[in-house]
């Protein structure tokens, strides 16, 4: 079995249009089908989904480059073909093959799938995206119910010790929802005590290098290579929601060449809840209190998302909003003063 690449490929303008990150992607999918051609040709229709792209290395961003540049083809939602001709890249000779499949025969073979219902495992893959769009809009809760989880097994993150601050009068247990709420606050300040531990425990593969995929979640949260910054939460949350996409942890990438490719935007929460608590006297603690009280009041870059989820926490277990601000202040001074 063969590939045959022209030596005008890189004077093609589909690939002169095309990243170089592009280019490599199609040219391994090229020789990928071309071995499913070989073992298996009366079986292999000429497609592949997503989860083949990211097996290999690849990304949504780099998948709709190439569907834009002409280089690759959609032939059905979320499955794609590679597409050749002469002058860019031909499928060559096989041996000891059942059936020689070129690209048209492969494309016909598509299509009697499609009308025959079994177009290589659409339905399922159609059942993943479903899913995965069910997840995003859940993504904030699950993060809080994942952590709370990866917290108890590993013990890498601890709950911070409010016992010395709890008011004497404590919150009516009798309230709807009450210790729900408390306990999901409780979850979110846990998660964000160490946000890069919880996304670790939640990512589907934990081989490679564990110091590298730190680099890359710090270069996420920052912003790199046109990307924009991310909070923590968000990207805990697409942590969460890409791991309930992945039915092989096997075929997941290395967590640090997820992050530094920015598959990650593929499953990021479109925008994390306003953060809003009423209190019985009808005062509203939300993010304009928060600036008001604490963030105006401690020198830049102290006030951390781990102190506000902690604050939060604070706050609905039925500490004094008050009482709680003036301790991170003063923690925050502290650390300013290090």
């Amino acid at each position: 079995m063969s590939v045959n690449f022209d030596s005008t490929f890189g004077f093609d303008p589909a690939v002169q249009d095309s990243s170089m990150a592009a280019r490599g992607l199609y040219a391994t999918m090229v020789t990928w089908c071309d071995h499913q051609i070989y073992t298996r040709p009366d079986s292999f229709d000429g497609t592949f989904d997503l989860k083949r792209v990211r097996s290999v290395g690849g990304t949504v961003r780099l998948v709709r480059e190439l569907v834009e540049n002409g280089l690759f083809e959609e032939a059905g939602e979320g499955v794609y073909r590679v597409v050749t001709r002469r002058g860019l890249a031909v499928f060559g000779s096989f041996k000891n093959q059942k059936k020689p499949l070129t690209p048209e025969e492969a494309a016909e073979l598509h299509e009697k799938k499609v009308v025959a219902g079994h177009a290589g495992g659409k339905a399922s893959g159609e059942s993943r995206r479903a899913k995965a769009e069910a997840n995003r809009k859940q993504n904030e809760a699950d993060a809080k119910q994942t952590a709370s989880t990866s917290t108890k097994q590993t013990g890498s993150t601890t709950v911070p010790n409010q016992t010395k601050t709890m008011p004497s009068s404590s919150p009516d247990p009798s309230r709807p929802g009450s210790k729900q709420t408390a306990s999901v606050a409780e979850a979110e300040a846990r998660a964000l005590a160490d946000p890069f531990a919880t996304a670790w425990n939640a990512y589907p593969r934990h081989t490679g290098s564990r110091r590298e995929a730190e680099k890359a979640w710090a270069a996420a949260v920052a912003g790199h290579d046109g990307t924009s910054a991310v909070t923590e939460a968000q990207l805990i949350g697409a942590v969460i929601a890409y791991a309930k996409t992945v039915d092989d942890p096997r075929y997941a990438p290395n967590m640090s060449r997820w992050l530094r490719q920015g598959a990650y935007m593929d499953t990021m929460p479109s925008q994390p809840k306003p953060y809003r608590h009423a209190l019985p006297d009808g005062t509203v603690i939300d993010d304009r209190w928060i600036t008001g009280h604490i963030r105006d009041h401690v020198p830049v870059g102290t006030f951390t998302d781990a102190m506000r989820a902690d604050f939060w926490a604070s706050v609905k277990t039925g500490i004094d909003p008050e009482q709680k601000a003036k301790e991170i202040i003063n923690e925050c001074q502290r650390k300013a003063s290090r």
